[in-house]
């Protein structure tokens, strides 16, 4: 049976402080990934995640549904 293949990886290091380090491994034990490399990526993919959506998305939606249920309700 061939043994899987590994995706590439390379090394990554980072200056921290031992505040930052400890919140980093609590949040790996809380998000339950295998490695830290895979909390790591999830980190970065919420964060940039968080950064492409517009902030006052919902605030539109909400009130774009609003004016729609206020039209309904004049309607009928």
């Amino acid at each position: 049976m061939p043994t899987p293949k590994k995706a590439p990886a390379t090394q990554f290091h980072v200056d921290c402080t031992l505040e930052t380090k400890n919140r980093f491994n609590r949040l790996h034990d809380a998000m339950s990934f295998k490695t830290k490399a895979e909390t790591f990526a999830a980190i970065i993919y919420s964060t940039t995640a968080a950064d492409t959506l517009d902030p006052h998305l919902l605030e539109r939606l909400e009130h774009k549904l609003d004016r729609a249920l206020e039209r309904y309700d004049s309607m009928i």
